[in-house]
């Protein structure tokens, strides 16, 4: 019995620095991303990647793919070749760092819903997830988009569980990092059946609410007027 209570005890106290384990799964998540390091393939990144590179012309208007669409995922690949060059690594920079990302981002989810300890084992968790290790360096929407998604229902569910600002800014803030999202994956517009289940299990709607939407079409209306500079068309 004492013996398990010193298991206990040690434990507690290593989990009292939570950021400097956070801190270790992240670096070990970084480690094992780069060891299994995946590269552009002959899929949609290679696509992705024939956009970013050409974005000085413009967008094709004409085009029927939905993946010259994607400003979000190309627009960052771009902003990476102008400061790297053309090459694996800078074509998959962005995504791993939205992976990298995440594994923060759902130990402050876990923070903010069970406790430090849920946080931890639920970045470590993800940390070498298979899947998430595999995509974290190729040039796919699927991890930036789910990012900026998590991201916005985190900072929605911190507005409703923590003190909240005047002005109902972040409700705000949680529409434009979904509409950033959008802009990498059309997708990520789903998550309005969160927000949609949410509000009936709460049978209540505050007037803040309204300002997640706004916070989309902002974005929305942002992208339409950067279609229109690439294309004529917004």
């Amino acid at each position: 019995m004492s013996q398990k209570k010193s298991i206990k005890r040690l434990l507690d106290k290593h989990l009292g620095n939570a950021k400097l384990l956070l801190f270790l799964i992240l670096l070990f998540g970084l480690v094992l991303r780069l060891i299994f390091f995946s590269g552009m393939g002959t899929s949609d990144d290679l696509a992705y990647s024939r956009y970013a590179a050409n974005i000085d012309k413009g967008v094709d208007s004409g085009s029927v793919l939905t993946l010259s669409t994607r400003l979000g995922i190309i627009y960052a690949a771009a902003f990476s070749y102008k400061l790297f060059g053309i090459n694996d690594f800078s074509s998959v920079i962005f995504v791993l760092l939205t992976s990298l990302a995440s594994i923060v981002l759902i130990f402050y989810f876990g923070k903010l819903l069970f406790g430090e300890k849920a946080g931890l084992m639920a970045a470590f968790l993800l940390s070498f997830f298979p899947l998430d290790v595999f995509y974290s360096t190729k040039l796919f929407t699927d991890l930036p988009s789910a990012f900026f998604m998590a991201l916005g229902v985190y900072v929605f569910l911190y507005s409703e569980l923590k003190i909240k600002l005047r002005y109902g800014i972040r409700y705000m803030l949680s529409g434009i990092f979904i509409g950033i999202g959008y802009m990498i994956r059309e997708s990520v517009l789903l998550i309005a059946l969160f927000f949609i289940i949410y509000t009936l299990y709460k049978k209540r709607i505050k007037k803040e609410y309204f300002l997640v939407p706004l916070g989309v079409l902002i974005i929305i209306i942002i992208e339409s007027v950067m279609f229109l500079n690439l294309t004529s068309d917004p």
